[in-house]
């Protein structure tokens, strides 16, 4: 652009001026070099004009422009290091709309705002037309469902849900149902799968929704329950950290609130979506996978089938690019990544080297010696300072002579003294850099569109995904709510049955109300379709009627009903009932013209309209508020009229015609609340009639004690009669049920007693089993040090077999097989068995009186049958005797005949008190010589006094004793194998050549069969065998020779 005349230059470049001062930098078309003006001069017309404008710019700015704070003016400020530092990269806020041309539209709403006439709206008139005419009875629009969840108190229940709730979505679930009831004309269905599951109300609408919803509740109380064994089962997040699930453990809800609908919402007003809203949204994504895989690890439970809860998750869709995106968009500063957006990283770069660049250029400049001497530096100010309203051009004080010669003159002090310059070496790359920030604003703020895209292109999973984690929490607050109030699961139907002992009223027990009673209700069963419920006033007759209403809501809403858990005989059964009809206090209206039974009427005829199969109805005073006997006339019509509609209804009355329906009409049970001793104790009594007992009432309550009296002596006695009676009923029934109370108390304490004693019976049999162990282990290891000891001897015999060391090894066996047996007998259960074999033994004595220590001795015969009550190995064998001798006799012993002297034989027991080890020998068989000699021989040799000769091994008692007999019975063929074996062993270093084994006949005598057919086989260590004789145990036995 080449400027032929002076005024025009002038004209332009004091334009130029004021958009430097008030918009942006002078273009480099201002900044010509002064060969381009066309003019020949180096001081061109252009020059000449820049100066003068200049001069006139500092009169202007001394006499209009206000300095600023510390010398400053309002165009220039200190040079911020954090906006010209390198190494520090621009910041620019996020674009406020989805739209290019979002700022332009802005403006010019903003303009049109502006130049639009207002309009005053009148504020008389308000938004929604409503009607000025009175409603009459007959013309009443009346909101029947939300009076009936309001009387009975369920928002009380609803908000204390939501207060469990952890989640934003899970407590709009719960607002929800108190904005908007389920029982309103449009439902919703319960899903049964999948995303349906995820968008289902608060409230059931089916009873299968009524069953899903407990089934949820019930695996959510497995999780939490501390004591219940699943088994350590556990997933890994997506971090990689294994976590625990069950053991008290909930479902990984907390920290996030997933709040979706705010950030969805801020999308639909077109807005960019920021950092803080991106971060949201990867959060949420983050736990939304964390809650897949704990998911998927509820699936691996064996101990419990878990199948709801993964079905409430199944909603969970979500888009893994989507994810991946939104985890590498930002860097561990915040910023979006130059790495994943690689245009943003190179524009940074470019930014940061014209940043470098211009610092040292201008930092060169300043140490230029010909320009630092005309830098005006007596105000001690800054070198560098910074034109903020100029878009950031960095300028430097001069002398206003030298100002012209150097660049574009910014700003002035208020005295004129120094000009504030931008070095013409720096003009054109802080231009490149301000486009250069140009270009990266325009480049992130595309990229925070592309990032709000992505996230409104997957609202739909993500809704979806947010909706099924505010059903998991939803589930996890009935869990717990049902916890606080001693809730259980009951079984749901759908005919109309409350079947709860010991219910409790929820909000009672919500708002800590110290020894809230129970009752038991029963409505709908055995053809029970109506329930009359009578008693005294303030008796708790209402609080029963909202009670049946509120386990109805509960069981809808899939909380645990607070009763008496199941037992045998009783399970709790709460039906599902839909609606809930309530007419419970007065909706009388002086501006209707509403009394109060004509508002208890415009209730009813709205509750028989809607009234059907599954409703539940509950009436307060059904028919007061005008003539009694119309009024009990036009209730039982309207009783009747209900019970034709299929429903269920409770009321409370006063009226005895209507408390009489339950001896007139089986489709009606009648109940009473309890009063005793003159005050109510709110608890119901099904089956019976309460009084109203209303002159105790007023008693209570502190009428005049005249009036009081007056009041009994207007009653005709009829009346006093009936309420003296049922009066002393009342309190008869409460004193059976005290004790019946009592009584059930102290079942209660034994069984805990019992309880008590078998566990500490348990731990006993559990310490002495560890006792066992532990002497076992002891003598096991001491077996092994005598073993080490035999394998010894053993090697040492081996390497040298001469008769001396083998007469000095035998002298060690002989000691290793002491010791063995005096640890073997010094084992405490071993030392337990002989006490207990003692003990036998000395009873057995007691029971056998030898014959020389009788009073009366009999006279012995030949052929009677004494028992040998001396201690040895004879000792309890039968004897035959043979011939008296004298202070002896001669008997036969196992077919051996010998001497014994009376005093160790004994009459045999009339009643034996114990059983031979040996049957009854034959008569007709007898022992070989060498038996009778061996047998002799042991009879003569006394106890403990025989010496082992090593080079001769003893003959052994060729008769059946306990100590050569070895019991296989019970073991199978290779148990059995391991006994004989051990036995043989014990005979041959006893020097005993013969033993037993008793094996029994068995079923089809298998084991006897194997272990004969094994004898036969092992000639090694079996001489012979054979069947043991009749008088040792006969077939029972097979005797063995040991080779």
């Amino acid at each position: 652009m080449i400027f032929r005349d002076k005024k025009m230059c002038r004209n332009m470049i004091h334009l130029g001026l004021i958009l430097t001062q008030a918009f942006v930098p002078l273009s480099e078309s201002f900044l010509l070099p002064t060969e381009t003006c066309g003019h020949g001069q180096r001081t061109t017309c252009c020059q000449a004009a820049i100066n003068d404008e200049v001069q006139n710019s500092i009169a202007l700015s001394e006499n209009d422009s206000q300095a600023g704070k510390d010398g400053y003016s309002l165009l220039r400020q200190p040079l911020h290091k954090s906006s010209w530092d390198p190494n520090v990269d621009p910041v620019f806020e996020a674009p406020s709309s989805l739209k290019e041309d979002g700022q332009q539209q802005q403006n010019n709403d903003w303009w049109a705002s502006k130049t639009q006439p207002k309009s005053n709206p009148d504020p008389s008139i308000s938004k929604k037309e409503v009607s000025t005419e009175n409603p009459t009875p007959r013309g009443e629009v009346l909101d029947l469902f939300q009076r009936s969840i309001d009387t009975i108190d369920f928002p009380y229940v609803i908000n204390a849900l939501r207060d469990e709730c952890l989640t934003l979505p899970g407590k709009k679930r719960a607002q929800e149902a108190l904005e908007r009831h389920a029982d309103a004309d449009t439902k919703q269905v319960d899903g049964e799968s999948g995303t349906k599951l995820a968008n289902r109300p608060l409230v059931a609408t089916s009873p299968d929704g009524v069953s899903a919803r407990y089934n949820e509740v019930q695996e959510m109380q497995w999780l939490l329950d501390e004591f219940l064994e699943l088994g350590n089962p556990s997933f890994k997040n997506r971090l990689n950290y294994r976590v625990t699930i069950g053991g008290g453990n909930p479902p990984p809800l907390e920290g996030v609130p997933f709040d979706l609908d705010s950030i969805l919402e801020m999308m639909e007003q077109n807005n960019i979506l920021e950092g803080p809203e991106l971060l949201d949204v990867w959060t949420m994504m983050n736990a939304f996978e964390d809650l897949q895989l704990w998911s998927n690890g509820l699936g691996k439970i064996e101990a419990k089938e878990f199948i709801a809860l993964p079905g409430l998750l199944e909603g969970i869709q979500l888009n893994d690019t989507l994810h991946d995106l939104l985890d590498e968009a930002f860097d561990e500063r915040g910023r979006l990544s130059s790495n994943t957006f690689p245009a943003l990283g190179r524009l940074r770069e470019k930014i940061k080297t014209l940043k470098t660049e211009i610092l040292s250029t201008l930092d060169s400049l300043v140490n230029m010696p010909s320009i630092r001497s005309k830098l005006e530096l007596d105000s001690g100010g800054p070198l560098f300072s910074e034109i903020s309203n100029g878009g950031g051009r960095l300028v430097i004080p001069m002398e206003p002579r030298y100002a012209s010669q150097f660049g574009i003159v910014h700003d002035s002090s208020r005295s004129g003294k120094t000009v504030y310059v931008e070095p013409s070496e720096i003009i054109s790359p802080t231009n490149e850099l301000r486009q250069t920030e140009a270009e990266l604003r325009s480049e992130e703020a595309r990229v925070w569109r592309y990032l709000t895209d992505q996230v409104w292109s997957n609202r739909n999973d993500l809704k979806d995904a947010a909706e099924a984690v505010g059903q998991l929490d939803l589930t996890l607050a009935r869990c717990l709510l049902g916890a606080k109030i001693g809730g259980v699961i009951p079984e749901v139907g759908n005919d109309g049955i409350i079947s709860l002992q010991n219910a409790k009223h929820p909000v009672l027990l919500l708002r800590k109300i110290d020894n809230v009673v129970g009752s038991d209700l029963d409505l709908g069963a055995n053809g029970n379709k109506g329930l009359v419920l009578t008693g005294p006033n303030s008796g708790g007759k209402t609080v029963i009627l909202k009670l049946l209403g509120l386990v109805a809501l509960l069981a809808r809403t899939g909380i645990p009903v607070p009763a008496r858990p199941a037992s045998s005989g009783y399970q709790p059964r709460v039906d599902y009932f839909d609606p809930v009809l309530a007419d419970i206090g007065d909706i009388q209206s002086v501006g209707s013209d509403l009394s109060t039974f004509s508002g208890h009427l415009l209730v009813c005829r709205e509750v028989l309209a809607n009234s059907g199969k599954n409703a539940l109805v509950l009436m307060d005073e059904v028919g007061s508020g005008t003539d009694p006997a119309q009024g009990v006339a036009i209730a039982q019509s309207l009783l009747e009229a209900l019970l034709e509609t299929g429903c269920r209804v409770a009321i409370t009355t006063h009226y005895m015609a209507l408390k009489q329906l339950a001896a007139s009409d089986d489709r009606f049970s009648v109940a009473g609340m309890q009063f005793v001793k003159g005050r109510p104790t709110y608890k119901l009594l099904p089956g019976t009639v309460g009084e109203s007992f209303a002159i105790s009432v007023a008693e209570r309550l502190g009428l005049p004690q005249s009036v009081i009296a007056r009041a009994n002596d207007l009653l005709d006695s009829e009346t006093r009669q009936m309420g003296d009676l049922i009066r002393d009923l009342e309190d008869q029934k409460a004193l059976i049920d005290e004790r019946v109370e009592e009584l059930e108390k102290k079942q209660n304490e034994m069984k805990a007693i019992e309880q008590r004693m078998k566990e500490e019976q348990d731990k006993l049999e559990r310490k002495m089993l560890t006792a066992r162990r532990d002497e076992a282990k002891k003598f096991a290891k001491k077996l092994e040090e005598k073993e080490a000891i035999l394998e010894d001897v053993l090697k040492k015999l081996k390497s040298d077999p001469s008769k001396k060391l083998l007469a000095k090894s035998w002298d060690d066996i002989r000691f290793v097989k002491r010791d063995a047996i005096s640890d073997a007998e010094n084992v405490p259960s071993v030392l337990r068995a002989k006490k207990v074999a003692k003990e036998t033994l000395q009873e057995a004595q007691a029971e056998l009186v030898p014959i020389a220590e009788m009073r009366q001795r009999p006279e012995l015969k030949e052929g009677d049958e004494l028992i040998i009550c001396k201690i040895g190995p004879l000792f309890q064998r039968q004897a035959i005797v043979e011939k008296i001798l004298g202070r002896r006799v001669q008997v036969k012993v196992s077919g051996v005949t010998m001497a014994m002297k009376l005093s160790d034989v004994a009459l045999k027991p009339t009643v034996s008190t114990f059983t031979p080890s040996v049957k009854k020998p034959s008569r007709g068989k007898k022992l070989s010589k060498a038996a009778e000699k061996a047998l002799k021989s042991e009879m003569k040799k006394p106890q403990g006094a025989a010496s082992i000769d090593p080079s001769k091994p003893k003959q052994g008692i060729l008769i059946r004793t306990e100590s050569n007999t070895v019991d296989v019975r019970g073991c199978n063929f290779e148990e059995a194998k391991d006994l004989v074996r051990t036995k043989i062993s014990k005979a041959i270093m006893n020097q005993r050549r013969t033993i037993f084994v008793l094996h029994g006949h068995g079923t089809g005598g298998v084991l006897k069969t194997k272990l004969r057919q094994w004898f036969k086989a092992e000639k090694k260590l079996v001489k012979q065998w054979g069947a043991a004789e009749q008088s040792d145990g006969g077939d029972a036995f097979t005797r063995l020779e040991l080779g």
